[in-house]
């Protein structure tokens, strides 16, 4: 088995051989027994039990808007079915417009992700969603909220990343005007190396605009080539470098040979203005951080 880590070499782990594992098969739940049912939707249902052709003890759900509607009620089937009966359900929709006020419904999904959002906004650990206090606070406001672990808020936080990153793939490539680029790289306390890219450009209605594209692990130490690969990796995957302008970053040697590199590279397509001449800027404030 190899596992590729980011930016390292990969590394081959030899597993002892283990016997192929039967496939487990979903067991339903007993339908003389409660089951948790989590979801707002099954609010609008009854319960009933009965046996089917073969004697078999079987849980439905019946919609208690047009008492018409009913589906197999077990976890093993999911709510997929009566979610959308209740959006097409004339007796429910009549329900809803008799009670203007009526609370909407709370939504799992919904509430994960703005607290998703709440955490990358506000730069809040992932472990807010574990503490004591503030599960107490959710329970209060709405019981029908389900606690959820750091994996979980992880998972959404990745996707609303992913989405982010669809929408700025879109203005980037809506741009007409040349993008300035700003790199460093640094290692932190801990000995651990990072890197950003920041892109600044004028959007078509004329406003300057300024955003990350990449923040990055960067293992030590930082050569020039190893940044040179690496920047351009990232210009390439933004699909950008046809739109480059310049590159400003600090005064360290290895910087100088990763922008005289990735300036030869740009001006093999001719893409650079005024060949280039304008590519390599200095940045002002760490010359005054040497000079104090």
């Amino acid at each position: 088995m190899t596992i590729d880590m980011p930016h390292t070499r990969s590394v081959t782990i030899n597993a002892p051989h283990a016997e192929a594992q039967p496939a487990k098969k979903c067991k339903l739940v007993d339908p003389t027994k409660e089951w948790k049912r989590r979801s707002p939707f099954w609010d609008h249902y009854s319960f009933s039990t009965v046996k089917d052709k073969d004697g078999k003890l079987v849980r439905y759900a019946t919609c208690i808007h047009c008492h018409v509607a009913k589906y197999k009620a077990d976890p093993k089937y999911g709510t997929s079915n009566a979610k959308k009966h209740l959006d097409q359900c004339d007796a429910y929709q009549a329900y809803l417009a008799a009670n203007p006020l009526l609370t909407p419904e709370f939504d799992q999904k919904v509430f994960c992700r703005m607290f998703a959002d709440a955490i990358m906004y506000h730069s809040y650990p992932l472990s807010i969603v574990e503490h004591v206090k503030h599960r107490e606070m959710l329970t209060y406001l709405n019981s029908k909220v389900r606690h959820i672990t750091r994996n979980t808020i992880l998972k959404y936080c990745l996707l609303e990343h992913k989405r982010l990153k669809s929408m700025l793939h879109e203005i980037l490539a809506d741009v007409n005007n040349r993008i300035c680029f700003t790199c460093d790289c640094w290692s932190a306390c801990t000995s651990r190396g990072f890197l950003m890219l920041t892109a600044h450009f004028i959007d078509n209605n004329w406003n300057l605009k300024s955003r990350i594209l990449n923040f990055r692990y960067f293992s030590p130490p930082h050569r020039g080539v190893d940044i040179y690969l690496f920047v351009v990796g990232l210009i390439k995957e933004w699909n950008i470098e046809g739109k480059t302008f310049s590159m400003t970053c600090n005064n360290a040697g290895s910087m100088d040979v990763m922008v005289a590199r990735l300036k030869s590279d740009l001006q093999t397509f001719g893409t650079l203005p005024l060949g280039g001449r304008f590519f390599h800027v200095r940045c002002c404030a760490h010359i005054l951080n040497l000079i104090v």
